[in-house]
């Protein structure tokens, strides 16, 4: 994929969707391309890595919440730059934000182990991002409801992130690898099962947990099957805050040290 322009497929490759996703953006105007003589999409790099960039509503400034200061894998071995091995590697064409997550895939599309100790328990970059704070995706289009997630974000352990369609949400997820995502089934039966297949397929994020948000019926019971747990519609941060922490087994003394601010 040296070409300056790519094909559908290289773009879904790159950006960890289907090549039907990659021509549903084309077609609603969020992806520029153009067409060859023979009538194919080419998609220009720089356009495809703008509509990647991050979205949706981040912390302010002053956000009393624990911050994440992440780095990937090859960031950390290559003091800033990428070495030259990782090109190949599955963690690094994922973007994964655990490679140790990728541990056990066949050799031909695992990572490469440039860097891995005997276990991840000898290695550094673990035990870093092992103790890093859990990310929290929401997605809603009620804005009402986004107001008073961010007037309580302060308030929590974990760092929040809001977004409002499924297109939004695929491309924040490049950058803001999510551990719990929070769909709000008002979006419509459609929107939300779109999201929810999408997120489970994602091998950028192998191991989210989805939380439906909703009223009893609101959610096929086909993929209710699939998610980590459900919570009622309308909900706090704090509905959120108790649905994860059993989950993740932090929190509790950030949490109660918080509380009375």
């Amino acid at each position: 994929m040296s070409s300056r322009f790519l094909t559908t497929s290289q773009a879904a490759t790159l950006c960890s969707v289907t090549p039907d996703t990659v021509l549903k953006w084309i077609r609603t105007g969020h992806l520029s391309a153009r067409r060859t003589a023979g009538g194919h999409h080419r998609i220009d790099r720089k356009d495809l890595e703008q509509v990647m960039a991050p979205v949706g509503r981040t912390p302010s400034s002053d956000s009393k919440a624990v911050q994440r200061h992440f780095r990937y894998c090859w960031e950390h071995h290559g003091n800033g730059e990428v070495p030259k091995g990782c090109l190949n590697c599955a963690a690094y064409q994922m973007r994964a934000q655990r490679c140790y997550e990728l541990a056990n895939l066949p050799a031909e599309i695992g990572h490469a182990r440039l860097f891995c100790s005997k276990s991840c328990e000898d290695c550094g970059y673990f035990r870093e991002v092992r103790g890093q704070v859990t990310n929290v995706l929401v997605v809603t289009d009620d804005s009402d409801l986004e107001s008073s997630l961010w007037a309580q974000a302060d308030k929590v352990w974990f760092n929040l992130r809001v977004t409002d369609c499924e297109y939004n949400c695929s491309t924040l997820v490049n950058y803001f690898r999510p551990d719990f995502v929070v769909v709000d089934c008002s979006l419509g039966e459609e929107e939300t099962r779109d999201i929810t297949n999408h997120l489970l397929q994602d091998p950028r994020v192998p191991f989210v947990r989805l939380i439906i948000a909703g009223v009893q019926g609101d959610f096929g019971e086909e993929c209710e099957k699939e998610v980590f747990a459900r919570i009622e519609h309308p909900f706090s941060i704090w509905d959120i805050r108790e649905c994860i922490q059993g989950a993740t087994g932090e929190g509790q003394a950030t949490a109660d040290s918080l509380a009375h601010l």
